[in-house]
């Protein structure tokens, strides 16, 4: 956001001994480009002009120009205001010269107005700019076209769940079955993803048996038990338990022949994401590490997180690197309990859903602060120009006063002339007031669009139960 300082105001001190001098300096530089001694004659006066670009450009009155710095204590205006009209009444009744209440009020304005521009200008050129959102993702909020807002919410998101059906997979850890144990965790994280998910489970290493001779059975049993589709929660329940643990771990082609069926099955404008639960290493003689690249080469976003169940030590680092290429995550559990964390937790924020979540209620309220500050501000730079004009019209009705007492206008004459005052401050109040109105709705425009695109993430990630 693009933070002004409000306009403030300073009293110069020093500027009273003006009004008790006897040769009175604001009023000498009233008539400064005049011979010396040669009254201003009306002609050298413009004539006011009731045009926003005229009003802005003529700068302060010669006399307030003097008595008044940029910025000085508007608690101490009045004490101000009462030295320029002193030397204002000394330049009317002997230098100043008008034959008409239009003259009359050139020559007001051009001794006694107020500098509008310096407050106009800081209204008139508010920048509205909201701080920069930053997606969970890195890109910037503001920086993205309608497009691809709309192709963002649009976007398909596909979930592959491989699980290793070896036969080690059938010994036990801490709370049960490993085999169990990794069905039940699949069946809690399913059961929480958002409705328009499709999701795959893939079964591999689930026949023949983990002997020499049922290797090769083995290691070419890779099934899609639950192919890509949204879920149905009977069908999904009936595919958890159609395999059990039995073989070798074939991961080198699980991995490839998920990333080939998700391809195949699934939008282009898709998000791809494959988890795997497996207790060991490629068993198969294929390479899973390549397998990986092999996906990460395609220019498809695919992300492989690893669940390592029980793993040896010796073991980790192939499951990490597989995870590593594409960019996933590797977690290492031993318990039910590890297991039930890093599915819930680990698994649903590589899907992202709850950090957009989080994402969206943080910056709702954010935009609200930030909305509020603009507010303030704008209203600071509106008070100061309303403030502004009223001193202006204060000095202008005070010195058609003075001409009237010096009987340099008459009764008629200054009714016509307080008509013209308030005219100019009708005009200027209208204009500054119409700027401040388009800026006060771009704030709440701008706020709302912001929003509006908020909302839309966080309506299209809400129905995640678990969040």
């Amino acid at each position: 956001m693009s933070m002004r300082r409000p306009f403030t105001f300073i009293f110069v001190p020093f500027l009273f001994l003006f009004a008790c001098s006897s040769d009175n300096e604001a009023a000498e530089n009233a008539s400064e480009d005049q011979d010396e001694g040669e009254e201003t004659s009306e002609n050298d006066i413009p004539a006011v002009e009731l045009e926003q670009e005229a009003i802005l450009q003529a700068g302060p009155g010669v006399i307030t120009g003097d008595y008044l710095s940029q910025e000085y204590e508007m608690d101490d205006y009045d004490e101000v205001e009462e030295g320029i009209l002193e030397d204002f009444e000394t330049y009317a009744t002997e230098q100043a010269e008008a034959s008409n209440p239009e003259k009359w009020l050139a020559v007001m304005v051009h001794t006694l107005g107020a500098d509008h521009q310096e407050v106009f200008e800081p209204i008139d050129t508010f920048d509205v700019t909201y701080d920069e959102f930053t997606l969970p993702d890195g890109r910037s909020l503001q920086e993205l076209e309608d497009e691809e807002i709309e192709e963002e919410m649009e976007k398909d998101v596909n979930v592959a769940i491989l699980v290793d059906a070896s036969g080690s997979m059938n010994e036990e850890v801490d709370g049960g079955v490993k085999m169990d144990l990794a069905k039940d965790a699949t069946q809690s994280f399913v059961d929480d993803l958002p409705e328009e998910t499709n999701v795959m489970l893939q079964a591999y290493g689930h026949e023949g048996d983990n002997t020499n001779d049922g290797k090769e059975e083995s290691c070419a049993a890779i099934e899609n038990v639950y192919p890509l589709s949204p879920l149905d929660e009977d069908d999904f329940d009936e595919a958890l338990e159609s395999f059990d643990a039995t073989g070798w771990t074939p991961l080198a082609d699980a991995i490839t022949q998920a990333g080939d069926d998700l391809q195949e099955e699934s939008a282009e404008n898709a998000d791809h994401f494959i988890y795997v639960i497996s207790d060991g290493i490629e068993t198969c003689d294929g390479d899973p590490i390549a397998a990986a690249e092999d996906l990460a080469d395609t220019g498809i976003d695919f992300n492989v997180h690893i669940l390592g169940f029980d793993i040896p030590d010796d073991e980790h680092e192939q499951l990490e690197d597989i995870a590593d290429v594409t960019d996933g995550e590797y977690s290492s559990v031993y318990t039910e309990q590890e297991l039930d964390e890093a599915v819930n937790e680990t698994w649903a924020d590589a899907i992202g859903t709850s950090q957009w979540l989080w994402w969206a209620a943080g910056n709702i309220t954010d935009s609200n602060f930030e909305s509020v500050d603009f507010h303030a501000e704008l209203r600071d730079l509106g008070s100061d120009a309303t403030q502004l004009r009223r001193q202006e019209n204060s000095r202008l009705q005070a010195a058609a006063r003075q001409l009237e007492e010096e009987n340099l206008i008459n009764d008629e004459e200054r009714d016509e002339l307080d008509a013209l005052i308030d005219e100019r401050d009708d005009y200027i109040s209208e204009f500054v007031d119409d700027s401040y109105d388009d800026i006060h709705q771009e704030i709440i425009d701008e706020r709302e669009r912001v929003q509006d695109i908020i909302r839309d993430i966080r309506d299209e990630y809400s129905d995640w139960d678990g969040f």
